[in-house]
């Protein structure tokens, strides 16, 4: 799961995408959390050895992707006092983020972004990048029920399930590293105007368990962010 998977859209211009990044490097993230961002990249020469071995079968959308979701995590790292390091894959597909930190990346609209921190303050950290576009009708009940959208109105039906699945997205991102599990939409309610996602299903975080949510749209991007912080001792 990560961000653009809907595919909405044409390809950015270049400026269009600067102009973006440079809008998304304003984000105020709290204090511990670096950020990230940089174009798909189709050159493979910023990857580590075994970053590129995951690539090596991918379809050139998705090694530009890729490497400019690498780019931008390591701008991230160096923003929280951390060397360039290999995210490498994992089993599952996700990011292996080394030991002591979380993390997450996205990709959306022509920019990658990265957020992470480290894992003494951080539980688990989830970022998506969407185009601030609408759903196709038959796809609007696969991601919301009728209250999340109600929740955005007068929003329309498709604009507001975009919003929905962005935050989703995010969520799912951000609970995954801890608890491996994996689950549907349905698992999980939106409250978007209030900025928080709860479990509807025992799964992941578990029933009632709640997720922060925060979103905003810049750049024609819709930015949805899960940070979720380590219990005060």
């Amino acid at each position: 799961r990560g961000g653009g998977r809907c595919g909405r859209g044409a390809a950015p211009e270049p400026m269009e995408t600067v102009a973006r990044i440079d809008t998304l490097g304003c984000v105020d993230l709290p204090d511990g959390l670096g950020w990230g961002m940089a174009q798909p990249q189709p050159d493979t020469g910023a990857l580590f050895p075994e970053e590129r071995a995951a690539m090596a079968r991918a379809v050139p959308t998705r090694v530009a992707e890729f490497t400019g979701g690498r780019v931008a995590t390591r701008a991230a790292l160096a923003r929280i006092g951390l060397p360039p390091v290999a995210i490498p894959v994992g089993d599952d597909r996700a990011p292996a983020w080394p030991e002591g930190v979380v993390g997450s990346i996205s990709h959306g609209g022509g920019v990658c972004v990265a957020v992470v921190g480290r894992a003494a303050a951080w539980c688990g950290l989830g970022v998506d990048l969407e185009p601030d576009a609408p759903l196709p009708p038959d796809l609007v009940a696969e991601i919301a029920v009728e209250a999340e959208l109600a929740a955005l109105a007068p929003m329309g039906q498709g604009h507001a399930a975009t919003r929905v699945f962005s935050a989703k997205e995010a969520a799912y991102k951000a609970q995954y590293p801890e608890t491996r599990a994996v689950f549907g939409f349905d698992a999980m309610r939106a409250d978007l105007p209030t900025g928080v996602m709860r479990m509807v299903q025992d799964t992941g975080p578990g029933l009632g368990a709640v997720l922060p949510i925060r979103q905003q749209v810049l750049g024609g991007l819709i930015l949805s962010l899960c940070l979720v912080p380590q219990p005060a001792k």
